[in-house]
């Protein structure tokens, strides 16, 4: 293994999220007119609000998974039925967003639903005519979307499960082209007008990312693959081609409790490796600290350290986000590099 993979001063096993990557680079300033009546924020151009980090939240989600969905089916599942069945376990127990609205559902090319994770009793039936609470027919749309460009945006009216009302809704939907599926997520009405740095920002989304992938993988493993090998294949083709940020920095890995190493989006040669006894340049056992985050209280945490940029070759730090998956000791987890 690669000696210089990490160099970082020894941080505590209990991680504590750095506040020098979160807090404003530039303050908030209140501009006054003369009456006092009006107040003038300014926003730094860099800043993301936060009605486009949730836009980005669902893109990404939504892609990471029709990725992942599509090295399975081309590598593991030919069958429809079987297809169907993966998409049903990975869908169901996956909520996201901190009021739980986000959700999954998948689609044919030729509109029947194939699994939908707040209301299963649409699973199998015929979905081209429906129409939302303003008679538009957005199914039609979510097809010609995918059908002629791939991937999109589509608006319409559905029930929000948080609150159980009508809402409008700003759909993302994304092909997984061997099944001629396509799957789909959104978010509802218009968030705060809160603002976010833009470390800020990439890190809530890949933390989504992480609880997306923890919480699927952990319906696939209840009720899809039990035997211990095939979960082994399932998480390294899963995450294999997973990719995200602008600079496809962006990436998963997985250990179980033994620090063993599962699965590794970027690093094919550290599968399979038992990485107890690694430490980084400073003597920290990174592996070990990860572990105990993911064995912790709540089961999910942040850690920083530094590690090989993927994209840049170089070695920079990183804030990783990992969580347990659900009714198994294995870990997953994602993050950024801080530059």
């Amino acid at each position: 293994m690669n000696k210089k993979l990490l160099t970082m001063r020894r941080l505590p096993v209990k991680p504590v999220l750095s506040l020098r990557y979160f807090l404003p680079v530039i303050m908030t300033l209140g501009l006054f007119s003369c009456s006092k009546t009006t107040e003038y924020i300014y926003i730094p151009a860099d800043w993301i609000s936060q009605y486009t980090l949730d836009k980005t939240i669902v893109e990404v989600n939504t892609t990471i998974v029709a990725t992942g969905f599509e090295t399975i089916f081309q590598s593991m599942i030919p069958d429809s039925s079987g297809r169907a069945g993966l998409c049903q376990a990975f869908v169901e127990p996956v909520r996201f967003f901190n009021d739980q609205s986000g959700y999954f559902f998948v689609e044919s090319y030729n509109a029947w639903m194939v699994a939908h994770a707040t209301n299963p009793a649409l699973n199998g039936t015929y979905r081209m005519d429906v129409q939302d609470a303003n008679g538009k027919y957005y199914v039609r749309d979510m097809v010609n979307t995918i059908v002629y460009i791939g991937y999109g945006f589509v608006e319409y009216y559905f029930n929000n499960p948080a609150t159980n009302l009508t809402e409008r809704k700003l759909g993302f939907v994304k092909s997984v082209p061997s099944a001629e599926f396509f799957i789909g997520s959104g978010f509802y009405g218009d968030p705060p007008s809160s603002w976010h740095t833009p470390s800020e920002a990439k890190m809530q989304v890949a933390k989504e990312a992480t609880l997306v992938m923890a919480f699927g993988i952990g319906g696939v493993f209840s009720n899809y693959y039990s035997d211990t090998n095939d979960r082994v294949q399932f998480c390294r083709k899963m995450i294999d081609y997973i990719r995200f940020f602008d600079d496809q920095s962006g990436y998963f890995f997985m250990y179980d409790f033994d620090c063993v190493n599962v699965a590794h989006g970027t690093q094919k040669n550290l599968q399979g490796q038992n990485l107890y006894d690694y430490q980084d340049s400073r003597g920290n056992y990174v592996i070990r600290d990860l572990v105990a985050v993911a064995k912790g209280p709540t089961g999910e945490g942040y850690y920083e350290y530094w590690w090989n940029n993927p994209v840049t070759g170089k070695e920079e730090p990183k804030l990783a986000y990992v969580m347990k998956v659900p009714g198994i000791d294995y870990f997953i987890g994602s993050g950024i590099y801080l530059k």
